[in-house]
């Protein structure tokens, strides 16, 4: 009977790991900040559609929960999100929204309390589904909530690689660094590089890029690469007011353009298949194990 019940156990296992397995060829990225305010939204908006003309197939998720706004930046209006797939009123396929070829969004809710009741079979569940609906695409950026609370760092600990966008101000600066210094403490960090935001010329994004990495080679020993720099545009700002990205409403746009290079940045560089073991795998499992009633619903 024991013989029995360890032969079953076993099988269970193996079917588990089956099913939580990464689907090949997948890139998991996850776009972080120190601090609200930097653009990192509009970053993940951007990197998603740079990636998908240039023809990967890319499903940008909404990570951040309590404040998502991946939806109002898109101007869509999803009839359905991340908690109905969770409890089970729809499928991804339905939860998913298409914004152009090759580009699918996943929204999440604003503030859901009735998140904290999902039961560990339920996440179970919802995990095994995005496991099998991933193998879909190339790129799955997620869109983080900023800061370094716990649930932030949960996502960005089971995440592979991570860009991490600041700003040139004090504040953005030194929150980036706490984040860096997060993730690179875990046991297996992942693979950091460095978006920055809102500067007025490439020269002054390098330098910013520069004078951050010197804080965190003196203090941590590490130097991230400089995946983009994003200049200071007025129209990115309109339109996020017109909810429109700035891909399509102003695509020759120096905001557009530097989106683009980051895009094509990313494709390129790929991190060692050795430098994380299985992180991918880890994601999805962390994501069945989320303790989701950590979650403090904020005010919108």
């Amino acid at each position: 009977m024991m013989a029995d019940l360890e032969d079953q156990a076993a099988g269970l296992r193996r079917q588990e790991a089956k099913r939580l397995a990464l689907p090949r060829g997948l890139r998991l990225i996850a776009v972080s900040s120190g601090k609200g305010g930097v653009g990192k939204t509009m970053t993940s908006i951007g990197l998603a559609f740079s990636l998908a003309r240039a023809h990967y197939r890319t499903l940008l998720m909404d990570g951040d929960i309590g404040m998502a706004n991946v939806d109002i930046q898109l101007g869509i209006n999803p009839e359905v999100t991340l908690q109905d797939v969770v409890f089970g009123s729809c499928t991804l396929d339905q939860a998913v929204v298409t914004v152009e070829p090759g580009l699918d969004v996943l929204p999440s809710p604003c503030g859901a309390p009735e998140m904290a009741d999902m039961g560990s079979a339920r996440r179970r569940m919802f995990v095994e589904q995005l496991t099998a609906f991933a193998a879909n695409y190339d790129f799955m950026i997620i869109d983080v909530g900023a800061g370094i609370g716990q649930n932030v760092t949960a996502f960005l600990a089971a995440v592979p690689e991570t860009l991490v966008v600041v700003a040139n101000e004090p504040t953005s600066i030194m929150d980036a660094y706490s984040v860096i210094k997060v993730l690179r403490r875990l046991p297996e960090p992942p693979h950091m590089s460095m978006v920055v935001n809102m500067v007025q010329s490439l020269s002054e994004g390098e330098a910013l890029a520069e004078r951050l990495n010197g804080i965190v080679k003196r203090f941590l020993d590490v130097e991230l690469p400089l995946a983009g720099t994003i200049v200071f545009d007025e129209k990115a700002r309109a339109a996020i007011r017109a909810r429109v990205p700035i891909m399509n409403y102003a695509p020759q746009s120096p905001s557009a353009l530097c989106l683009k290079e980051l895009g094509q940045f990313v494709a390129k560089h790929k991190p060692g298949a050795g430098s994380r073991k299985q992180a991918d795998e880890r994601f999805f499992e962390s994501l069945a194990e989320m303790e989701l009633k950590k979650f403090k619903v904020r005010d919108s």
